[in-house]
């Protein structure tokens, strides 16, 4: 499979360093029993979520989309069904819109800029429409045929409050038992192994062949060692990162492509009402 990511304009790389929270980050200790979590199977989205495989560039559409789709059921209890293709097309709109219709990919920037801001001159909320509402078969090939489908489309919560840096490894783990994520664009020249269960793993960092949107959505600890996973749009659902190679990522954060950490509304203390048996809020 063939993937196709672009990198960021100079104003989106503006635009996102001036979004970049300032706090401190994804603290360990605000996580009580993060680990636990992700061992409890009963916690994990990997299997509520809906496996694709992507039919165009939109590798940055679908890793959008699936992310928000794992944080709104790990916070909520709702599993949605998201329109990649929208997140796809409108990312395409604010990289410009002579963009639209090119299938040339689109950048990790511009699905951020989608989730948390927006699309205010065609009144559209941060967020993503539903499946139902922007099927996939629709793929607009020009910025006219665009507007006039999304002008005003209700869209669904994005889960972001903040945007970080991607976190150190303890805090990648404690981020995604919270129900963040991280939205990342890698090379795609991967070298794989399998764990003893037929997962894939990322073997080393890959360093060319084309970029490649996914989204670390949870962990787990399998052969004794913990993993990050991270959802694909290639047909299989899940690939499994080790704690080396995201640290090799992590050290660039996931240059030329940009990777971050989306951090949703009110993290810490839905964590710990979850944790104490108080439900969704």
């Amino acid at each position: 499979m063939t993937s196709q990511l672009l990198l960021p304009t100079d104003e989106e790389r503006e635009e996102l360093a001036n979004m970049l929270s300032v706090s401190s980050g994804v603290n360990t200790a605000d996580f009580p029993g993060y680990l636990d979590v992700l061992q409890d199977l009963r916690r994990s989205p990997l299997p509520q979520m809906q496996v694709e495989r992507q039919q165009r560039s939109d590798c940055q559409g679908n890793a959008a989309a699936n992310g928000v789709e794992s944080t709104t059921w790990g916070s909520t209890g709702v599993m949605p069904v998201l329109s990649e293709m929208f997140a796809y097309n409108a990312s395409e709109y604010l990289m410009g819109p002579r963009n639209v219709g090119r299938d040339s990919g689109s950048s990790m920037h511009s699905g951020v800029r989608l989730m948390t801001r927006g699309i205010p001159e065609l009144d559209i909320d941060p967020g993503i429409p539903t499946e139902a509402d922007w099927p996939y078969s629709r793929y607009c090939k020009s910025a006219a045929e665009f507007e006039r489908y999304a002008r005003g489309i209700k869209t669904e919560s994005a889960w972001v409050e903040e945007v970080q840096p991607m976190p150190s490894w303890d805090e990648a783990l404690a981020l995604v038992a919270a129900r963040g994520r991280l939205h990342i664009g890698t090379w795609w020249d991967v070298k794989w192994t399998t764990a003893s269960d037929g997962t894939r793993i990322m073997s080393r960092v890959p360093t060319r062949g084309g970029g490649h949107a996914t989204t670390c959505i949870w962990a787990r600890y399998i052969d004794g060692e913990w993993f990050l996973a991270d959802w694909n749009s290639h047909g299989y659902g899940h690939f499994l990162i080790p704690q080396g190679v995201y640290e090799g990522l992590q050290r660039t954060q996931c240059d030329p492509f940009g990777g971050f950490a989306l951090i949703p509304p009110r993290m810490v203390e839905r964590y710990n009402r979850v944790q104490t048996g108080g439900g969704y809020v």
